[in-house]
């Protein structure tokens, strides 16, 4: 299952637990959530105990279209991302 979000904005974990609903519901092995912002800790941490969830976040997904499209893309968002430690 692969869930995209196009969003300015952390999205929330709602996001998330909806795709895991949704996996469960359809017996999904994987579920991708892709996202041309970030998700919070919170989310992270909730696809990380989940096991079958990857979350995408705009870096990756700009370095992914770079490698696999040779597309240079750029995503504008309103403010900077998180750092992530």
């Amino acid at each position: 299952m692969i869930q995209a979000k196009r969003c300015s904005k952390a999205v929330g974990i709602e996001a998330v637990r909806a795709l895991a609903g949704v996996m469960e519901d359809k017996r999904a092995t994987k579920g991708i959530l892709v996202t041309t912002s970030w998700v919070g800790n919170d989310s992270r941490d909730f696809a990380a105990r989940h096991g079958r969830m990857q979350i995408i976040e705009c870096e990756e997904l700009k370095f992914l279209c770079k490698e696999h499209l040779d597309l240079d893309v750029l995503i504008s968002l309103p403010k900077s991302p998180p750092k992530r430690s």
